[in-house]
């Protein structure tokens, strides 16, 4: 009887990890849709979230390109720096993949004016 009710709360237990997991996944995204900072590196988030869903990279695509659109052509290198040019990159490829050339166009007008901001003095 005992062993029934531990194996019970362990298994909802791990549901609701994972339902808090959720819960942090899409919280971090809205706060990038409110122009927050990616704080994740793309390999601390699959490390806490697993690999990003095509469903996420649309999401912190449409983010980024709000911040953009917000500020301007004037803090391109910001916003890269803001997300890393790791995630941009990711964006880029995950958009690609996905035919949204116009968003391919933006995202590498975008890497290539922060590597040129970081070389020029």
């Amino acid at each position: 009887m005992e062993e029934d009710y531990n194996e019970e709360y362990e298994n909802q237990g791990e549901g609701y990890r994972e339902h808090f997991r959720k819960m942090e996944k899409e919280m971090l995204k809205i706060d990038l849709s409110r122009g927050g900072v990616m704080p994740l590196n793309l390999l601390d988030f699959i490390d806490l979230f697993g690999q990003p869903t095509e469903e996420d990279l649309n999401d912190i695509t449409q983010a980024y390109l709000k911040q953009y659109h917000q500020h301007g052509d004037d803090v391109v290198p910001a916003i890269v720096e803001a997300y890393g040019d790791e995630w941009v990159t990711h964006l880029l490829l995950h958009n690609e993949s996905i035919e949204e050339y116009e968003l391919c166009a933006i995202l590498k007008e975008h890497l290539d004016v922060y590597k040129q901001a970081k070389t020029t003095p």
